[in-house]
């Protein structure tokens, strides 16, 4: 478990965070550089053990600077050079997309250094202050939440975001996971859109944030400002920091939403099931090829932003280590036929996704999302969640224990429906 809390350091602290992240931006190339140039001349494999041998000798040769740091700092650096090339290697065998060979690490692209155990960092004052090794004095935080009192410490890691400083502690606790859930048997099935972020099968619809939408304007701007500007001058360096900080706002806003949605949903649900889309392949661009040129290419693109935006998958993640915690769990549906199945009967009739509204010869009318989640619900506990028996287009057994859909509910009513004239009788 990691608790991600926001430090307060004096202007001395900042200028020695920012030395600590300098020296691990520079270790982390020069690792980088001693394997590849090990393998390019001389065809010899540098090992994350070798490495940690040399991390003692420079250590040695630099008192003020390594030397004074944790021994932890430098392994957890070189720890990520061991991370981006089990990546890279990985990628090769799976051949899936480029491979993408580690890269050097520029300043704007290298914000965090951690330490994998607590040597080196201490907790102070019940949990109000830091002390890490090398600096005069401990760094003040600002706690939201307190930590379990049976936590261990496994490690931490320090990351600068924007022109603030934010600690995430990675903790060990038996108190974290419930037992059981407060609210045992209680399931509800959900159907992730844009129009409502989150259908329930109860009925709830909760609303899309859209936090892109409500600042792309000012966010536009930034963009075309920051086009304008030359390469390397001041005027650059001020709007990228501003664009930053927009597209920080939010992706904080869209983060508030989510944990909020998923919290509630872990607490009020023990069995909490969701679709199991394939983002990538919704949000695949539809401008095609010069042969064969894309229709609707902006509508898609469109409809591709506002998918993002959403998070879906984001939402799912959240929602599952939370759901773990409270005693609960978390599945996937296939969500192919859901939003034409009916929840009340089991019958599939295709309908255009401008129609909203479900309505059904069996009595069913409701909203085509919450429809949706409800056939989600069944399909994963193979109970109806409207009447409560078994799901009603499940195969039927015989008197021979085989499968018999001779007398299924479906049947009787494709049976109904044809008599009404609904639809063609074979």
């Amino acid at each position: 478990m990691t608790f991600r809390q926001k430090l307060r350091p004096t202007r001395a602290q900042h200028r020695l965070l920012d030395e600590r992240l300098e020296r691990q931006r520079l270790l982390y190339n020069a690792a980088l550089q001693e394997r590849r140039d090990a393998y390019r001349l001389q065809r010899k494999t540098i090992t994350r053990l070798d490495q940690q041998k040399s991390l003692t000798v420079i250590r040695a040769d630099d008192p003020e600077g390594h030397g004074a740091d944790p021994v932890t700092m430098g392994r957890w650096t070189l720890a990520r050079v061991e991370d981006a090339f089990t990546g890279f290697f990985g990628r090769v065998k799976r051949r899936a997309g480029k491979a993408g060979f580690p890269r050097f690490k520029a300043k704007s692209r290298w914000r965090s250094f951690g330490l994998y155990e607590m040597t080196g960092l201490r907790l102070e004052l019940g949990h109000q202050r830091i002390r890490l090794k090398g600096m005069d004095r401990p760094i003040r935080l600002c706690p939201d939440r307190a930590l379990p009192e049976d936590a261990r410490l496994l490690g931490a890691t320090f990351t600068k975001v924007g022109r603030g400083w934010f600690l995430a502690l990675t903790i060990d606790s038996a108190s974290i996971v419930a037992p059981e859930h407060a609210h045992p048997g209680s399931a509800v099935g959900c159907d992730l859109g844009i129009e409502a972020l989150l259908t329930l099968s109860t009925g709830e619809r909760i609303a899309n944030r859209r936090p892109v939408s409500r600042r792309e304007r000012e966010i536009r701007h930034s963009r075309r400002a920051l086009a304008r500007c030359r390469r390397g001058s001041n005027c650059r360096r001020k709007v990228k920091a501003t664009l930053a900080g927009q597209l920080r706002r939010v992706a904080d806003q869209r983060n508030d939403h989510l944990h909020k949605v998923s919290a509630s949903l872990a607490r009020s649900f023990a069995l909490i099931v969701f679709e199991d889309l394939r983002i990538r392949n919704l949000t695949r661009s539809a401008t095609g090829t010069v042969d064969e040129p894309g229709v609707n290419v902006a509508q898609k693109r469109g409809l591709n932003r506002e998918i993002l935006d959403a998070a879906w998958r984001r939402l799912i993640d959240y929602t599952r280590y939370k759901a773990a915690r409270a005693g609960g769990v978390v599945k996937t549906r296939d969500a192919r036929r859901s939003s034409g199945t009916c929840s009340g009967c089991g019958v599939y009739a295709a309908k255009p996704l401008s129609l909203r509204w479900h309505a059904c010869a069996c009595g069913a009318s409701l909203h085509r999302d919450e429809n949706a989640a409800r056939v989600m619900l069944c399909g994963s506990s193979r109970r109806s969640p409207r009447r409560g028996r078994p799901c009603p287009w499940g195969r039927q057994r015989g008197p021979s224990g085989r499968a018999s859909s001779q007398n299924s509910p479906r049947r009787k009513v494709l049976e109904t429906r044809r008599q009404m004239g609904i639809i063609n009788p074979k």
